[in-house]
C-alpha cells in the first residue's frame, strides 16, 4: 500500500467503503435477531433470510473492492499518537478483521448450499447450489458460521471501542482519519 506522508486522513473511497461494511455488518447480523418473531415457512421469515444473505453477499463484494483500494491507493501513514506495540496490535486486528470479513460470508454461502438453497443478490442474481443437500453437514456449518459471525462481531466492537478511546481520551486523530470530512 502506498503510503502518502502528505495525507492525514484515508480518502473519501475507502472512508466510504469502510462505513459501508459497518452498516452491513450491523444489517446481517441485526436482522437475524427478527426471525424468531415469524413461523418458520411465512414470507416475513423467508425475507429475513433473504436480506441476511443478500447484505452477506454485499459485505463479500465490498471487500473485495476495499482490499485492492487500500492496497493499491495512497493511504497517510501509521497515526504519531499509535506507540510501535499497539501499532503492532492494530495491523493484528485489521488483517483478522478482513479475514473474517472474507470467510464469514463465504461459510455462510457454503452453507446455504448444504440446504440446497440457491443464494440470491438482492434478486439480481441467483447462484444455485451447486452440491447436494446434507442436513448433518449443515448443522455442522451453520456452528461455524456463527461462531465466525460472532467473532466478527466482537472483534468490530472491540475496534470500535479502541478508536472512541483513542477519540475521547486519548484525544489523537486515529478516529478522525476515517471519519467524513465536515
Amino acid at each position: 500500500m502506498p503510503i502518502d506522508p502528505t495525507l492525514t486522513r484515508y480518502g473519501a473511497p475507502l472512508r466510504a467503503l469502510h462505513w459501508l461494511t459497518v452498516l452491513s455488518i450491523i444489517v446481517v447480523f441485526g436482522i437475524t435477531y427478527v426471525e424468531q418473531f415469524f413461523p418458520r415457512g411465512s414470507p416475513e421469515r423467508g425475507w429475513i433470510w433473504w436480506t441476511h444473505i443478500s447484505v452477506g453477499l454485499l459485505v463479500l463484494a465490498l471487500v473485495a473492492i476495499r482490499i485492492p483500494a487500500r492496497v493499491f491507493g495512497a493511504t497517510p501513514p501509521a497515526s504519531t499518537a499509535l506507540s510501535r506495540p499497539v501499532k503492532i496490535a492494530s495491523e493484528a486486528a485489521h488483517g483478522l478483521l478482513y479475514l473474517l470479513l472474507i470467510v464469514t460470508p463465504i461459510v455462510g454461502i457454503y452453507l446455504s448450499f448444504l440446504r440446497g438453497n440457491e443464494v440470491s443478490f438482492f434478486s439480481l442474481f441467483t447462484i444455485p447450489s451447486p452440491i447436494a443437500v446434507d442436513r448433518t453437514a449443515a448443522r455442522q456449518v451453520q456452528e461455524v458460521h456463527e461462531l465466525l459471525a460472532n467473532a466478527l462481531v466482537i472483534l468490530a466492537l472491540l475496534h470500535a471501542a479502541a478508536a472512541v478511546i483513542h477519540h475521547v481520551v486519548l484525544k489523537d486523530d486515529v478516529l478522525k482519519r476515517m471519519l467524513p470530512e465536515r
